[in-house]
């Protein structure tokens, strides 16, 4: 997602399709879609936004606003800078010095966060920043949480407030998953848990925020994982809860439903032929969860290259009536737990009739052939038959009686 020389290019569409930015490594040209003309500058001019030593650039998802990110070069530091499209207003730069960094916005576009890996002289990582920048606030105010263990990578909730990290000490050992949450003033971290295995790379959160898989993913091109996954979720109190743990192994992917209700883990194979194609293709498939973790289904699939969700049609409920259930979750928990209750007890009746009703058409069946069987048992010999067969049959009647004592209790009669 970055140039690699001065001839590459990297482009990118705004999130309502009205711009299609383009850059090199030292401008980006933002063009109108249904012209195709270059914005202008402030004096009319179709010039490009200007940017010495510029690495990367992403769109808002929401907004027509483009984070930049330029590398540090000869006296200049590495300067981050947010600029309002098509104003080509700037709206916060901030510099660092000695770092490598990423960008990730928050799906709603609300918060930006520059992931800052601090180098020492030598290169070597000696730490990493979390700058959370609050994009839709005045002069853009910057949180800031450092971590001196090594960042495995970092996840936004969706449509949240939340993030979660993962992180490793310097060894590359005791993986944990960290999750903070941006309050209205301030940033705090809410939990902290030691994951069971070294091989967690990846938080896949739910559409709807709260509910999120933490995956052990492997890279169809890349090193092998062990598939482990741990289903988790987060109380509207910020509580942290882990539903359940298992595995698809050597999952290459992890998708979330459009409704956050199910999960699907899948084996794919790349398409171009090779080794690492024939590796994957032996354990190629797919598995359908729950959000709680329970496996639903299972489906071995040679040849299976890709797995997708359909689409799904958004929540016809306002934002503040989603919230307000969330919020009052237990409360509507109940009411539909005894719904649940209700029609379950309603088929247990109907079953149970269903059952009565086929034991007394069995019982009406036998009474009719045991009604026949009197009626002609005389007439055909059926009497005579068994009485002739018992004889023949020599067989004794013996009666034993067997005694036992079962038990002895003795009980003190008090003194009357």
């Amino acid at each position: 997602m970055s140039p690699t020389g001065e001839d590459s290019a990297y482009w990118q569409w705004s999130a309502d399709g009205k711009y299609l930015a383009e850059c090199s490594d030292s401008r980006i040209l933002v063009r109108d879609s249904k012209t195709w003309d270059v914005l202008t500058d402030d004096q009319g001019k179709r010039t490009g936004l200007k940017f010495e030593a510029l690495k990367t650039f992403q769109w808002s998802p929401k907004d027509n606003i483009i984070a930049v990110w330029t590398l540090e070069k000869d006296n200049n530091p590495a300067r981050l800078v947010l600029v309002e499209i098509p104003k080509r207003t700037e709206l916060a730069s901030r510099s660092r010095t000695q770092c490598e960094a990423e960008l990730h916005w928050q799906s709603e576009g609300e918060y930006l966060c520059l992931l800052v890996t601090k180098l020492s002289k030598t290169k070597k990582k000696v730490g990493t920043n979390v700058e959370i920048f609050r994009v839709k606030q005045k002069n853009v105010p910057v949180d800031i949480v450092t971590i001196e263990d090594s960042v495995r990578g970092f996840f936004w909730e969706s449509k949240g407030h939340r993030f979660a990290v993962l992180t490793a000490d310097e060894a590359g050992l005791h993986p944990k998953l960290r999750i903070f949450v941006l309050g209205s003033e301030k940033l705090q971290e809410v939990a902290c848990f030691d994951l069971p295995s070294n091989s967690f790379n990846k938080v896949i959160w739910a559409p709807e925020g709260q509910y999120f898989v933490v995956a052990s993913v492997s890279s169809a091109t890349g090193a092998n994982s062990s598939g482990d996954l741990l289903f988790c979720g987060l109380t509207q109190d910020n509580k942290l809860e882990i539903l359940h743990k298992d595995e698809h192994f050597m999952a290459t992917s992890v998708d979330w439903d459009p409704s956050s209700r199910y999960v699907i883990t899948a084996v794919t194979q790349p398409m171009e032929a090779g080794s690492k194609a024939y590796k994957f293709s032996m354990e190629a498939g797919y598995a359908i969860w729950t959000f709680q973790g329970r496996k639903l289904f299972q489906q071995q699939k040679e040849a299976l290259y890709a797995v997708n969700w359909r689409p799904h049609p958004p929540s016809q409920l306002p934002k503040a009536r989603q919230n307000d259930i969330r919020k009052n979750i237990k409360q509507f928990s109940k009411k539909y737990d005894a719904m649940d209750d209700s029609a379950k007890e309603t088929a247990r009746q109907a079953f149970k009739a269903e059952r009565e009703a086929k034991a007394n058409a069995f019982c009406e069946i036998l009474e009719r052939l045991r009604q026949y069987r009197d009626e002609r048992e005389k007439e055909l010999g059926w009497e005579e038959a068994i009485i002739s067969f018992n004889k023949n049959q020599d067989w004794k009647e013996e009666k034993t009686d067997i005694d036992e004592e079962l038990g002895v209790t003795e009980e003190l009669i008090p003194n009357s």
